[in-house]
C-alpha cells in the first residue's frame, strides 16, 4: 500500500513526522553540529593560546579535527560496545522500554497473521482431545476458556495485561493501529 492510496490522517502524519524530525535531528544534525563546536571551542580555548601545542602540534584546526576524529571515533566504539555489551546500561534501558511500550501487550506483524491464529487452533485441537479422554479438570477448562479469550482479544487489536489495568488506551499512529 503505497502513501497515496492511505486516507489522510493528520493527527497520525503529524506524530510520525515529529517523531521522525525528532530521530533524524538527533541522531544526525545535533551530533555533527555538537562536534563541530566542540572541536573549534576545544582549539580556540586549549590550543590556539597554548605555546607548547599551537603552531608546533597543532598548526591549524584542521589538523587538530583530523587528530580529534582519530581518537574520537575508536573511543566512542569501544564506549558503545562497552555499554550494548559489558554493562548492564543498556539491558535496563531495554527493559524500561519493554514494560513502558504498549505494543508489548498488543500484537502485531507476523504474530498477528500467522503465530497467534496457529497456537489459537492448536490449543483447541488439543482441548479436543484431552476432553474426548476425558482428561481436563472443570479448572483447565476454565482456565484455557479465559487464556483463548486473551488471545481473541489480541487479534482483534485490544490489549491485554498491563495497559488494559494502567487505562491505557489506543491512538492511531502506526498502519498496525487502523
Amino acid at each position: 500500500m503505497s502513501f497515496r492510496d492511505e486516507e489522510l490522517n493528520f493527527p497520525k502524519l503529524l506524530f510520525r513526522a515529529w517523531f521522525y524530525f525528532r530521530t533524524g535531528y538527533n541522531l544526525y544534525l545535533a551530533f555533527f553540529i555538537g562536534f563541530a563546536s566542540n572541536i573549534i571551542v576545544l582549539f580556540r580555548l586549549g590550543v590556539q593560546d597554548n605555546k607548547y601545542l599551537f603552531p608546533g602540534i597543532f598548526p591549524s584546526l584542521t589538523v587538530f579535527t583530523i587528530v580529534g576524529l582519530v581518537v574520537a571515533i575508536p573511543v566512542g566504539i569501544t564506549a558503545g560496545l562497552y555499554h550494548m555489551k559489558r554493562t548492564a546500561a543498556f539491558a535496563a534501558d531495554a527493559s524500561v522500554q519493554t514494560e513502558a511500550n504498549p505494543y508489548v501487550y498488543k500484537t502485531i506483524g507476523k504474530e498477528k497473521e500467522v503465530f497467534l491464529p496457529l497456537w489459537i487452533l492448536t490449543v483447541r485441537g488439543l482441548a479436543k482431545l484431552l476432553e474426548r479422554q476425558e482428561t481436563m479438570s472443570l479448572e483447565d477448562k476454565n482456565e484455557l476458556k479465559e487464556i483463548l479469550e486473551k488471545a481473541n482479544a489480541l487479534l482483534e487489536g485490544q490489549y491485554v495485561g498491563l495497559p488494559k489495568k494502567m487505562g491505557i488506551k489506543s491512538f492511531p499512529v502506526t498502519e498496525a493501529d487502523t
